[in-house]
C-alpha cells in the first residue's frame, strides 16, 4: 500500500510540473505573440511619421527601438 501511495504522489508531482511548464511556455507565447503584434504597428506608426514629419525621425525610432527592447526583456525574464 505504501509503494503505491508514493507512485501516486510522484505521478502528481510530474503531472504538476508538466502543467505549470506548459502554461508557462503559453504564457511566454502569448507575450511574444502581443509584442510583435505591437512592434509591427509602432513599426507602420513610425514610418508613417517619418513621411509625415520627418524632422522627429530620430525621436520616433528611439521610442520604438526603446519599446521593442523592454518587450524583448519581459520575454527573456519570463522564463
Amino acid at each position: 500500500m505504501g509503494i503505491q501511495r508514493q507512485t501516486r504522489r510522484e505521478v502528481e508531482r510530474v503531472q504538476s510540473r508538466a502543467i505549470v511548464a506548459k502554461l508557462t511556455e503559453d504564457g511566454r507565447a502569448l507575450l511574444t505573440h502581443t509584442a510583435l503584434e505591437h512592434v509591427g504597428a509602432l513599426t507602420a506608426l513610425e514610418q508613417h511619421l517619418i513621411t509625415v514629419a520627418p524632422l522627429g525621425e530620430a525621436r520616433y525610432r528611439e521610442i520604438v527601438d526603446s519599446y521593442t527592447l523592454g518587450a524583448s526583456a519581459a520575454i527573456r525574464r519570463w522564463s
